[in-house]
Protein backbone atom coordinates (compact mmCIF):
# COMPACT_ATOMS: atom_id res chain seq x y z
CA UNK A 1 0.00 0.00 0.00
CA UNK A 2 2.82 2.41 0.85
CA UNK A 3 4.53 1.69 -2.46
CA UNK A 4 1.25 2.24 -4.32
CA UNK A 5 0.74 5.59 -2.58
CA UNK A 6 4.34 6.52 -3.37
CA UNK A 7 3.88 5.96 -7.09
CA UNK A 8 0.59 7.88 -7.08
CA UNK A 9 2.34 10.83 -5.47
CA UNK A 10 5.22 10.70 -7.93
CA UNK A 11 2.79 10.76 -10.85
CA UNK A 12 0.94 13.63 -9.19
CA UNK A 13 4.13 15.66 -9.03
CA UNK A 14 4.86 15.17 -12.73
CA UNK A 15 1.36 15.94 -13.95
CA UNK A 16 0.83 18.95 -11.72
CA UNK A 17 4.20 20.27 -12.86
CA UNK A 18 2.91 20.38 -16.43
CA UNK A 19 -0.44 21.87 -15.52
CA UNK A 20 0.73 24.50 -13.07
CA UNK A 21 3.37 25.71 -15.49
CA UNK A 22 0.59 26.64 -17.89
CA UNK A 23 -0.53 30.00 -16.55
CA UNK A 24 -4.17 29.55 -17.37
CA UNK A 25 -6.40 26.62 -18.18
CA UNK A 26 -9.08 25.62 -20.68
CA UNK A 27 -11.23 28.12 -22.55
CA UNK A 28 -14.54 29.02 -20.93
CA UNK A 29 -16.68 27.79 -23.79
CA UNK A 30 -15.49 24.18 -23.61
CA UNK A 31 -17.66 22.80 -20.78
CA UNK A 32 -19.47 19.53 -21.28
CA UNK A 33 -22.19 18.45 -18.88
CA UNK A 34 -20.81 14.97 -18.17
CA UNK A 35 -17.37 13.96 -16.99
CA UNK A 36 -15.54 10.63 -17.30
CA UNK A 37 -13.80 9.41 -14.14
CA UNK A 38 -11.41 6.44 -14.11
CA UNK A 39 -12.45 4.59 -10.95
CA UNK A 40 -10.49 1.33 -11.44
CA UNK A 41 -7.49 1.18 -13.76
CA UNK A 42 -5.82 -1.93 -15.14
CA UNK A 43 -7.91 -4.73 -13.68
CA UNK A 44 -8.39 -8.15 -15.28
CA UNK A 45 -11.95 -8.58 -13.95
CA UNK A 46 -14.55 -6.98 -11.72
CA UNK A 47 -18.12 -7.37 -10.47
CA UNK A 48 -20.86 -5.02 -11.67
CA UNK A 49 -24.44 -4.95 -10.45
CA UNK A 50 -27.73 -3.11 -10.55
CA UNK A 51 -30.93 -3.27 -8.47
CA UNK A 52 -32.97 -2.40 -11.55
CA UNK A 53 -32.95 -3.07 -15.29
CA UNK A 54 -29.68 -2.37 -17.11
CA UNK A 55 -28.18 -2.83 -20.54
CA UNK A 56 -24.70 -3.50 -21.97
CA UNK A 57 -23.76 -2.26 -25.45
CA UNK A 58 -20.44 -2.89 -27.21
CA UNK A 59 -18.49 -1.20 -30.03
CA UNK A 60 -20.42 -3.11 -32.70
CA UNK A 61 -23.77 -1.98 -31.19
CA UNK A 62 -24.47 -5.47 -29.90
CA UNK A 63 -26.82 -4.99 -26.96
CA UNK A 64 -27.57 -7.22 -23.97
CA UNK A 65 -30.45 -6.52 -21.60
CA UNK A 66 -30.70 -7.67 -17.99
CA UNK A 67 -33.53 -7.38 -15.47
CA UNK A 68 -31.24 -6.84 -12.44
CA UNK A 69 -28.47 -8.63 -10.54
CA UNK A 70 -24.67 -8.92 -10.61
CA UNK A 71 -22.26 -9.97 -13.35
CA UNK A 72 -18.56 -10.75 -13.53
CA UNK A 73 -16.79 -8.94 -16.36
CA UNK A 74 -13.36 -10.07 -17.56
CA UNK A 75 -11.14 -9.76 -20.61
CA UNK A 76 -8.44 -11.42 -22.69
CA UNK A 77 -6.50 -10.39 -25.80
CA UNK A 78 -9.60 -10.81 -27.98
CA UNK A 79 -12.15 -8.74 -26.08
CA UNK A 80 -14.45 -8.52 -23.07
CA UNK A 81 -16.49 -11.33 -21.54
CA UNK A 82 -19.75 -10.94 -19.63
CA UNK A 83 -20.33 -13.67 -17.03
CA UNK A 84 -17.99 -15.94 -19.09
CA UNK A 85 -20.91 -16.31 -21.48
CA UNK A 86 -21.14 -13.31 -23.80
CA UNK A 87 -18.26 -11.96 -25.88
CA UNK A 88 -18.22 -8.20 -26.60
CA UNK A 89 -15.90 -5.76 -28.37
CA UNK A 90 -14.27 -2.93 -26.45
CA UNK A 91 -15.40 -0.38 -25.44
CA UNK A 92 -18.65 -1.39 -23.78
CA UNK A 93 -21.27 0.80 -22.11
CA UNK A 94 -23.19 -0.40 -19.04
CA UNK A 95 -26.25 1.76 -18.49
CA UNK A 96 -28.69 1.34 -15.55
CA UNK A 97 -32.31 2.38 -15.88
CA UNK A 98 -32.31 4.05 -12.46
CA UNK A 99 -28.99 5.95 -12.85
CA UNK A 100 -27.30 3.90 -10.08
CA UNK A 101 -24.70 1.25 -10.89
CA UNK A 102 -22.61 -0.86 -8.48
CA UNK A 103 -18.93 -1.63 -9.04
CA UNK A 104 -17.36 -4.06 -6.56
CA UNK A 105 -20.36 -3.37 -4.27
CA UNK A 106 -19.84 0.43 -4.38
CA UNK A 107 -22.69 2.54 -5.81
CA UNK A 108 -22.04 5.16 -8.48
CA UNK A 109 -24.33 7.61 -10.27
CA UNK A 110 -24.52 7.69 -14.06
CA UNK A 111 -23.23 4.79 -16.13
CA UNK A 112 -20.02 2.93 -16.97
CA UNK A 113 -17.75 2.72 -19.97
CA UNK A 114 -15.30 -0.18 -19.96
CA UNK A 115 -12.22 0.12 -22.16
CA UNK A 116 -9.58 -2.53 -22.77
CA UNK A 117 -5.97 -1.30 -22.58
CA UNK A 118 -3.04 -3.73 -22.83
CA UNK A 119 -5.31 -6.70 -22.04
CA UNK A 120 -6.56 -5.00 -18.88
CA UNK A 121 -9.78 -3.13 -18.18
CA UNK A 122 -10.20 0.54 -17.33
CA UNK A 123 -13.52 1.17 -15.58
CA UNK A 124 -14.85 4.65 -16.24
CA UNK A 125 -17.78 6.27 -14.43
CA UNK A 126 -19.62 8.77 -16.65
CA UNK A 127 -21.80 11.19 -14.71
CA UNK A 128 -22.96 14.79 -14.40
CA UNK A 129 -20.20 17.14 -13.24
CA UNK A 130 -22.10 18.26 -10.14
CA UNK A 131 -22.84 14.65 -9.19
CA UNK A 132 -19.09 14.09 -9.40
CA UNK A 133 -18.36 17.20 -7.31
CA UNK A 134 -20.87 15.98 -4.71
CA UNK A 135 -18.76 12.85 -4.31
CA UNK A 136 -15.55 14.91 -4.15
CA UNK A 137 -16.95 17.14 -1.39
CA UNK A 138 -17.73 14.07 0.70
CA UNK A 139 -14.09 12.95 0.52
CA UNK A 140 -12.29 16.32 0.46
CA UNK A 141 -14.40 18.49 2.82
CA UNK A 142 -15.77 17.79 6.30
CA UNK A 143 -19.51 17.23 6.66
CA UNK A 144 -19.56 19.62 9.63
CA UNK A 145 -18.00 22.50 7.69
CA UNK A 146 -19.69 25.87 7.55
CA UNK A 147 -21.87 26.39 4.47
CA UNK A 148 -19.61 29.11 3.05
CA UNK A 149 -16.55 26.84 3.21
CA UNK A 150 -18.47 24.09 1.42
CA UNK A 151 -19.61 26.56 -1.25
CA UNK A 152 -16.00 27.69 -1.79
CA UNK A 153 -14.91 24.07 -2.14
CA UNK A 154 -17.75 23.30 -4.53
CA UNK A 155 -16.58 26.11 -6.82
CA UNK A 156 -12.91 25.10 -6.81
CA UNK A 157 -13.62 21.36 -7.22
CA UNK A 158 -15.97 22.08 -10.12
CA UNK A 159 -13.41 24.44 -11.68
CA UNK A 160 -10.52 22.03 -11.16
CA UNK A 161 -12.47 19.29 -12.90
CA UNK A 162 -13.23 21.25 -16.08
CA UNK A 163 -9.79 22.88 -16.18
CA UNK A 164 -8.05 19.49 -16.16
CA UNK A 165 -10.26 17.39 -18.43
CA UNK A 166 -7.34 16.17 -20.54
CA UNK A 167 -5.25 14.86 -17.65
CA UNK A 168 -5.90 11.19 -18.45
CA UNK A 169 -6.77 11.41 -22.13
CA UNK A 170 -4.08 8.83 -22.94
CA UNK A 171 -5.99 6.32 -20.80
CA UNK A 172 -9.38 7.15 -22.29
CA UNK A 173 -10.98 9.26 -19.56
CA UNK A 174 -10.89 12.75 -18.02
CA UNK A 175 -9.79 12.42 -14.39
CA UNK A 176 -8.91 9.61 -12.00
CA UNK A 177 -10.49 9.11 -8.58
CA UNK A 178 -7.36 9.44 -6.41
CA UNK A 179 -5.33 12.31 -4.93
CA UNK A 180 -3.63 12.56 -8.32
CA UNK A 181 -6.76 14.47 -9.41
CA UNK A 182 -9.48 14.75 -6.74
CA UNK A 183 -10.56 12.00 -4.36
CA UNK A 184 -13.87 10.50 -5.51
CA UNK A 185 -15.53 7.30 -4.34
CA UNK A 186 -19.03 7.40 -5.77
CA UNK A 187 -22.05 7.52 -3.46
CA UNK A 188 -20.95 7.10 0.17
CA UNK A 189 -23.59 6.23 2.76
CA UNK A 190 -26.26 8.80 3.51
CA UNK A 191 -25.26 11.98 1.71
CA UNK A 192 -25.22 15.17 3.72
CA UNK A 193 -27.76 17.77 2.59
CA UNK A 194 -25.13 20.45 3.23
CA UNK A 195 -23.21 19.22 0.17
CA UNK A 196 -26.32 19.34 -1.99
CA UNK A 197 -27.10 22.85 -0.77
CA UNK A 198 -23.54 24.05 -1.47
CA UNK A 199 -23.80 22.72 -5.02
CA UNK A 200 -27.22 24.27 -5.59
CA UNK A 201 -26.20 27.68 -4.26
CA UNK A 202 -23.11 27.74 -6.52
CA UNK A 203 -24.74 26.12 -9.54
CA UNK A 204 -22.73 26.65 -12.75
CA UNK A 205 -20.19 28.86 -10.93
CA UNK A 206 -16.50 28.60 -11.85
CA UNK A 207 -13.39 30.47 -10.80
CA UNK A 208 -11.79 32.28 -13.74
CA UNK A 209 -8.87 34.53 -14.54
CA UNK A 210 -8.51 36.54 -17.75
CA UNK A 211 -11.44 34.68 -19.33
CA UNK A 212 -9.94 31.25 -18.67
CA UNK A 213 -10.49 28.70 -15.94
CA UNK A 214 -8.22 29.19 -12.96
CA UNK A 215 -6.07 26.28 -11.83
CA UNK A 216 -7.69 25.83 -8.43
CA UNK A 217 -5.24 23.53 -6.66
CA UNK A 218 -5.76 23.12 -2.92
CA UNK A 219 -4.22 21.42 0.11
CA UNK A 220 -5.08 20.60 3.73
CA UNK A 221 -3.18 23.28 5.69
CA UNK A 222 -0.43 25.72 4.76
CA UNK A 223 1.28 26.31 8.11
CA UNK A 224 0.99 30.09 7.92
CA UNK A 225 1.53 31.00 4.26
CA UNK A 226 0.48 29.38 1.00
CA UNK A 227 3.29 28.53 -1.39
CA UNK A 228 4.34 29.62 -4.87
CA UNK A 229 4.34 26.71 -7.36
CA UNK A 230 7.89 27.57 -8.44
CA UNK A 231 9.25 25.78 -5.35
CA UNK A 232 6.97 22.78 -5.77
CA UNK A 233 6.79 22.07 -9.49
CA UNK A 234 9.69 24.23 -10.74
CA UNK A 235 7.30 26.42 -12.71
CA UNK A 236 8.71 29.18 -14.88
CA UNK A 237 5.42 30.96 -15.55
CA UNK A 238 3.23 31.35 -12.47
CA UNK A 239 -0.33 32.71 -12.47
CA UNK A 240 -0.61 35.84 -10.32
CA UNK A 241 -3.35 34.22 -8.26
CA UNK A 242 -1.00 31.40 -7.15
CA UNK A 243 1.89 33.52 -5.86
CA UNK A 244 1.01 32.69 -2.25
CA UNK A 245 -0.72 34.58 0.57
CA UNK A 246 -0.30 34.84 4.33
CA UNK A 247 -2.74 32.66 6.22
CA UNK A 248 -3.40 33.04 9.95
CA UNK A 249 -6.48 30.83 9.81
CA UNK A 250 -5.12 27.27 10.01
CA UNK A 251 -3.31 27.42 13.36
CA UNK A 252 -5.69 24.88 14.91
CA UNK A 253 -5.59 22.47 11.99
CA UNK A 254 -4.33 18.90 12.43
CA UNK A 255 -0.60 18.88 11.63
CA UNK A 256 -0.32 22.68 11.75
CA UNK A 257 2.78 21.58 13.65
CA UNK A 258 4.03 18.04 13.25
CA UNK A 259 6.95 15.77 14.13
CA UNK A 260 8.07 12.60 12.40
CA UNK A 261 10.98 10.25 13.08
CA UNK A 262 12.32 8.14 10.23
CA UNK A 263 15.11 5.60 10.20
CA UNK A 264 18.28 6.48 8.26
CA UNK A 265 18.15 3.21 6.33
CA UNK A 266 14.53 3.89 5.32
CA UNK A 267 15.42 7.35 3.95
CA UNK A 268 18.55 6.08 2.19
CA UNK A 269 16.65 3.20 0.56
CA UNK A 270 13.96 5.55 -0.75
CA UNK A 271 16.55 7.86 -2.27
CA UNK A 272 18.56 4.98 -3.73
CA UNK A 273 15.43 3.54 -5.31
CA UNK A 274 15.05 6.85 -7.14
CA UNK A 275 18.52 6.67 -8.69
CA UNK A 276 20.38 8.84 -6.20
CA UNK A 277 23.87 7.46 -5.54
CA UNK A 278 23.80 7.91 -1.80
CA UNK A 279 25.76 6.28 1.01
CA UNK A 280 24.99 6.14 4.71
CA UNK A 281 23.40 9.44 5.69
CA UNK A 282 25.29 11.42 8.32
CA UNK A 283 23.39 14.70 8.43
CA UNK A 284 20.41 16.44 6.80
CA UNK A 285 20.53 20.22 6.81
CA UNK A 286 18.00 22.87 5.76
CA UNK A 287 19.44 24.86 2.86
CA UNK A 288 17.57 28.05 1.98
CA UNK A 289 13.97 29.13 2.38
CA UNK A 290 11.18 29.86 -0.06
CA UNK A 291 9.71 33.36 -0.09
CA UNK A 292 6.96 32.05 2.21
CA UNK A 293 9.39 30.73 4.83
CA UNK A 294 9.17 27.05 3.96
CA UNK A 295 12.24 24.96 3.09
CA UNK A 296 13.59 25.35 -0.44
CA UNK A 297 16.32 22.69 -0.47
CA UNK A 298 17.89 20.09 1.80
CA UNK A 299 21.60 19.37 2.03
CA UNK A 300 22.16 15.68 2.67
CA UNK A 301 25.65 14.67 3.83
CA UNK A 302 26.44 11.00 3.33
CA UNK A 303 29.39 8.60 3.13
CA UNK A 304 29.66 9.04 -0.65
CA UNK A 305 29.55 12.83 -0.58
CA UNK A 306 26.77 15.43 -0.53
CA UNK A 307 23.35 15.65 -2.17
CA UNK A 308 21.33 18.86 -2.56
CA UNK A 309 17.66 18.11 -3.15
CA UNK A 310 14.49 20.18 -3.49
CA UNK A 311 12.62 19.86 -0.19
CA UNK A 312 9.27 19.04 -1.78
CA UNK A 313 10.91 16.42 -4.00
CA UNK A 314 12.52 14.92 -0.88
CA UNK A 315 9.10 14.71 0.76
CA UNK A 316 7.53 12.97 -2.24
CA UNK A 317 10.38 10.50 -2.66
CA UNK A 318 10.76 9.54 0.99
CA UNK A 319 7.11 9.34 2.11
CA UNK A 320 4.56 12.13 1.68
CA UNK A 321 2.20 10.39 4.09
CA UNK A 322 4.70 10.60 6.95
CA UNK A 323 6.43 13.85 5.99
CA UNK A 324 3.41 16.14 5.91
CA UNK A 325 4.95 19.10 4.07
CA UNK A 326 8.21 20.67 2.87
CA UNK A 327 8.01 23.30 5.62
CA UNK A 328 10.75 21.99 7.93
CA UNK A 329 11.91 24.17 10.81
CA UNK A 330 14.11 21.57 12.55
CA UNK A 331 15.89 18.38 11.49
CA UNK A 332 17.94 16.45 14.03
CA UNK A 333 19.77 13.14 14.02
CA UNK A 334 19.14 10.79 16.94
CA UNK A 335 21.25 7.64 16.62
CA UNK A 336 20.11 5.84 13.48
CA UNK A 337 17.01 8.03 13.16
CA UNK A 338 16.24 11.51 11.90
CA UNK A 339 13.58 13.63 13.59
CA UNK A 340 11.78 16.11 11.36
CA UNK A 341 9.69 18.99 12.71
CA UNK A 342 7.51 20.99 10.37
CA UNK A 343 4.33 22.92 9.67
CA UNK A 344 1.34 22.33 7.42
CA UNK A 345 0.00 19.42 5.42
CA UNK A 346 0.27 19.11 1.66
CA UNK A 347 1.98 21.06 -1.12
CA UNK A 348 0.73 24.41 0.32
CA UNK A 349 -0.27 25.83 -3.10
CA UNK A 350 -3.67 27.46 -3.65
CA UNK A 351 -6.53 27.22 -1.17
CA UNK A 352 -5.75 26.14 2.39
CA UNK A 353 -8.72 23.94 3.33
CA UNK A 354 -8.45 24.46 7.06
CA UNK A 355 -7.88 28.16 6.51
CA UNK A 356 -11.05 28.33 4.41
CA UNK A 357 -12.96 26.46 7.14
CA UNK A 358 -11.89 28.96 9.81
CA UNK A 359 -12.59 31.97 7.59
CA UNK A 360 -16.14 30.72 7.05
CA UNK A 361 -16.60 30.19 10.80
CA UNK A 362 -15.44 33.77 11.30
CA UNK A 363 -18.19 35.07 9.04
CA UNK A 364 -16.42 35.30 5.68
CA UNK A 365 -18.42 34.44 2.56
CA UNK A 366 -17.32 31.90 -0.02
CA UNK A 367 -16.54 34.80 -2.34
CA UNK A 368 -14.30 36.32 0.32
CA UNK A 369 -12.52 33.00 0.77
CA UNK A 370 -11.92 32.49 -2.95
CA UNK A 371 -10.71 36.03 -3.56
CA UNK A 372 -8.33 35.70 -0.60
CA UNK A 373 -6.63 32.48 -1.65
CA UNK A 374 -6.82 33.16 -5.42
CA UNK A 375 -6.41 36.97 -5.59
CA UNK A 376 -7.46 38.57 -8.87
CA UNK A 377 -9.77 35.74 -9.91
CA UNK A 378 -13.51 36.10 -10.30
CA UNK A 379 -16.55 33.88 -10.15
CA UNK A 380 -18.11 33.32 -13.57
CA UNK A 381 -21.42 31.61 -14.21
CA UNK A 382 -21.32 29.31 -17.25
CA UNK A 383 -23.99 26.90 -18.45
CA UNK A 384 -23.07 23.38 -19.54
CA UNK A 385 -23.26 22.10 -23.09
CA UNK A 386 -25.81 19.30 -23.42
Amino acid sequence: MKMRNFFILMILTTILFMYCCNSYSNELNSIKEDIEIGIIIGTSNFIVGCSNKFSITDASNKKLKFSKGILRISCDKNGIYIADKYFLLSPIKIKPSNNIIFVESKPYRGYLIIKKFDNKLNIINVLNIDDYVRGVLYKEAGNNWNEEALKAHAVISRTYAVANLSKHSSQGFDLCSTTHCQVYDGIIGIENNAYNKALLLTECEFLTYNDKFANTVFHASCGGHTESPQYIWNCKSIPPYLQGVKCDYCKDAPYSNWEQTLNECFIRTKLSNNNFNIGKIKKIKIKGKTITGATNELEIFHSNGKLILNAYQFRIIVDALQIKSHYFYHIERDGDNFCFKGKGWGHKVGLCQWGAKTMAENGKSYKDILSYFYPGTEITKITYKR
